[in-house]
């Protein structure tokens, strides 16, 4: 069982020392048993109906805050055990536990064993040492030999217990389930693993990365930027909706955009209105954004003309005259017209 016992005032200042260095490590000597109900307080100096005290005691630090400790009574006394006290070789009353409920019943006939696992509120059991008696069983952890308790094949499949101890049986009984799930035996379990150890993913094409399975692998595909996709000669990555949106354009009535792996061939277009005139002319025209290289056509399409070849109708052309505007040209006798223009180029 697990119990908190609770250092007296007259402990603690033994234990302070102790820690402090002034003094040797406190050492228990003796245990102090009572079967009065009393109620623990750090002022108490002597275990309240106390009736016997054992001096075979023995104890060992299982942990920074748990101590295993021991104690035997051969005797043929009877009693209910209510409460318990520690005293160290000076006779101080060092820490002391009460309960209203017995905590064990002793019979004649029986020699009693008293084992207990002692929490402390603080890293203070490294501190603490106990008699000569050489009849300790401490509990087993990773650094203390002792006392274990077997796993249950419960316990064993559920792997959440780090208190108990798997025994081969119920190690193998889980190996067999493993290797009946894998449709081999446990000795195949080894060949299985081994086999999957030896195989490799690896990226291919536009996927690089990958490796053996002795770790986790990444496999990655570069996403082509918009330089990447304004040349449109990269074979190593991919074009994705976002890296096409950030090609220049503007989607309106007067506007443009660019074509991808095209080396940044691009389109523009608007529309103007011309009024008549009564004599050749030209006016430049803007177009919605700049090319970067060639500025190679201009198409005209008008509304309002009667084109129609007579020496009276218009003629009206467009003719590249700059990356960023082209020349409009019209003959004599212009009459007003709407003129919607697309521009070709990179």
């Amino acid at each position: 069982m697990a119990i908190k016992l609770l250092i007296t005032n007259a402990g603690l200042e033994a234990l302070v020392d102790a820690q402090a260095g002034e003094t040797d490590a406190i050492r228990v000597t003796e245990v102090g048993l009572t079967a009065s109900t009393f109620t623990p307080a750090p002022t108490i100096t002597a275990l309240p109906g106390e009736f016997k005290r054992l001096d075979a005691v023995s104890g060992q630090a299982v942990s920074e805050t748990i101590i295993h400790m021991t104690a035997q009574d051969s005797s043929t006394d009877v009693y209910d055990l209510r409460g318990i006290a520690l005293y160290l070789e000076d006779g101080t009353l060092f820490a002391i536990y009460g309960q209203g409920i017995p905590i064990f019943r002793k019979v004649s006939i029986a020699s009693f064993l008293l084992a207990l696992d002692i929490a402390f509120g603080g890293g203070v059991a490294g501190d603490i040492i106990f008699g000569n008696a050489n009849f300790l069983l401490p509990p087993a952890t990773e650094t203390v030999k002792g006392v274990i308790e077997i796993a249950t094949h419960a316990e064993t499949a559920a792997g959440t217990d780090d208190e108990r101890a798997v025994t081969p049986l119920k190690l193998k009984a889980r190996l067999d389930a493993l290797a009946t799930a894998l449709g081999t035996d446990v000795e195949g379990l080894e060949a299985i693993i081994a086999a999957l150890l030896a195989r490799t993913i690896t990226g291919v094409g536009l996927v690089t990365g990958g490796g053996n399975l002795t770790a986790s692998r990444a496999l990655t595909v570069l996403a082509a930027d918009q330089a990447d996709i304004f040349a449109g000669i990269a074979d190593y990555c991919a074009v994705t909706p976002a890296a096409l949106s950030s090609l220049p354009r503007s989607l309106a009535s007067v506007g443009h955009c660019m074509f991808p792996g095209t080396g940044g061939f691009r389109m523009m277009w608007g529309n103007l209105a011309l009024p008549s005139h009564g004599s050749a002319g030209s006016q430049t025209v803007l177009l919605p954004d700049s090319y970067s290289n060639s500025h190679f056509r201009v198409f005209l399409s008008l509304e309002g003309s009667n084109n129609e070849g007579d020496e009276d109708d218009e003629i009206i052309s467009a003719t590249p005259s700059a990356l960023g505007s082209f020349t409009l040209a019209w003959s004599a006798n212009h009459s007003a017209v709407n003129v919607a223009f697309l521009s070709l180029g990179r």
